[in-house]
């Protein structure tokens, strides 16, 4: 049986160790290229307050520390995952949470940042509201998620990757089958059920754009507080 969501604090915690190594290999690493074009879809302003949702070991908080801002926050369910997060870059503030409910005051941030976290959320829907209580006017809310390619061969070739060589790579490397079974379940449930350009909207966030990466497997959404 797959685990639950509620339970991937635990899960990341138990697979920290190996996490950066695995993502590394299995993406042939694609992953840090990624999130160099992620920062650099961000790059065209200045934040002074920047957080990172969903941080995990703190590789796309590394990467943000390119755009100089005064002040990073790291938040995220796993102990062991931030502890490794913090080693990398020892100035970040560490924040051990969930994305629904976010230790920060109203309006006190300019940009946040999820990679590859939102389909872990226990509710999106609530999470996107608190992204937008903490959020100041004019903030920019900028997400990294994998989705399912339009084209049959992309799609075919990529549920291929996710269903028989993610779980086998995990296991041998991680020691852990089940993790990797779960993320790779995800994924797919993920794509399948949830459209976050209406989410963002929802969530009262606009000016929304999207750009795709390896063939649409992977998305990355910017999306804007405005308010008139």
């Amino acid at each position: 049986m797959l685990m639950q969501k509620e339970n991937t604090p635990q899960m990341f915690d138990a697979i920290a160790q190996t996490y950066d190594k695995l993502n590394h290999r299995l993406s042939l690493n694609l992953d840090k290229v990624w999130r160099r074009k992620f920062v650099k879809f961000v790059s065209d302003r200045n934040y002074d307050v920047v957080l990172d949702v969903a941080s995990g070991t703190g590789d796309l908080l590394l990467e943000l520390q390119k755009l100089k801002s005064q002040k990073y926050i790291a938040l995220d369910p796993s102990k062991n995952m931030l502890e490794i997060a913090k080693a990398k870059v020892p100035t970040a503030e560490i924040l051990i949470s969930k994305a629904e409910k976010i230790n920060l005051q109203d309006d006190s941030v300019q940009l946040i940042t999820v990679a590859f976290g939102v389909r872990n959320f226990a509710s999106v829907d609530e999470a996107f509201k608190e992204f937008y209580r903490i959020s100041q006017k004019n903030a920019c809310l900028a997400i990294m998620e994998f989705a399912l390619p339009k084209n049959f061969l992309c799609r075919f070739g990529f549920k291929l990757y996710l269903n028989l060589i993610i779980p086998f790579y995990g296991k041998i490397i991680s020691k852990n089958k089940q993790a990797y079974k779960y993320l790779s379940k995800s994924i797919v449930d993920f794509a399948n059920n949830v459209d976050l350009t209406n989410k963002l909207e929802q969530a009262g966030f606009s000016d929304i754009k999207v750009k795709n990466l390896l063939c649409g497997a992977v998305k990355i959404y910017k999306a804007k507080k405005i308010i008139f």
